[in-house]
């Protein structure tokens, strides 16, 4: 009778401790749903917030078109048709931007991994930029050296990653300024510096710069404006490939970018 009696009691237990265990994980299943929610609720009032003014300033500049008198159209059409232009490519680099985001993020996400040569990814981002860099008379150079280094990663987003860190550099550096990137093999990852001369980050704004719609200016030194998703989104690609991202800066003297994707 005893032994039947302890039995129960260690039942009990072992069922009373299951209940707590369970307890918590809806606790923080909850918690969760909620950070969800509270992270689309933000998402969602920046959409507008930031689609508004574009939108809005399109909008104006197209009925002012339609009142144009002939005489003057030429000349105030050119200026009033590359404002709306402008509206119009913000918006669409915004959306193309949350979209991007918002599928990093979805449960269902999954990459899509291939033995991928690095350095020519890498390399051919830094061509394509270089193009850029010139009209706006900055100097990209590729300080990498050999031609062949694999690795086991998703390349498109890997390559995606890339340009948004060079863009960056691109767009935050001044005129006559040099841009380098570098790739170096270590023991047990594949590290890549991009470093620019532009117009920094401040020690306060470096602890925030991942986060979502975060901007340290609101435009760039060619006055275009910044959307504040480029670094939220390499920091999750990486994070999808195990790597790690650093950011060092100093105020109107540059900005150095280092990320680490593991060999394996």
């Amino acid at each position: 009778m005893k032994e039947n009696k302890k039995d129960l009691a260690s039942y009990i237990d072992e069922l009373e401790s299951k209940l707590v265990d369970l307890s918590l994980k809806l606790k923080a299943k909850d918690t969760e749903l909620k950070t969800v929610q509270t992270e689309n609720f933000n998402r969602i009032r920046k959409v507008v917030h930031n689609l508004k003014n574009p939108i809005g300033v399109a909008y104006s500049f197209a009925e002012i078109l339609a009142t144009i008198d002939c005489v003057s159209a030429n000349e105030k059409s050119k200026k009033y048709v590359e404002i709306i232009k402008n509206s119009n490519d913000f918006s669409i680099q915004f959306l193309t931007s949350l979209s991007k985001l918002n599928r990093l993020k979805s449960p269902d996400y999954k990459l899509i991994k291939a033995s991928t040569n690095y350095i020519k990814l890498v390399s051919i981002a830094v061509d394509e930029f270089a193009y850029e860099a010139k009209d706006k008379n900055r100097l990209i150079l590729n300080k990498t050296s050999g031609n062949e280094l694999f690795l086991n990663i998703d390349s498109p987003e890997i390559e995606f990653l890339i340009r948004i860190l060079i863009r960056n550099a691109v767009r935050f550096s001044s005129k006559e300024t040099t841009i380098t990137v570098e790739v170096i093999e270590q023991n047990d990852c594949i590290e890549t510096i991009i470093k620019d001369q532009g117009i920094g980050i401040s020690a306060t704004d470096l602890k925030t710069i991942f986060n979502e719609f975060f901007v340290v200016n609101t435009y760039d030194v060619a006055n275009e404006k910044c959307i504040g998703l480029g670094l939220t989104i390499a920091k999750i690609i990486l994070e999808k490939h195990h790597g790690t991202i650093d950011v060092k800066s100093t105020l109107n003297s540059g900005t150095e970018v280092k990320i680490s994707i593991p060999k394996k």
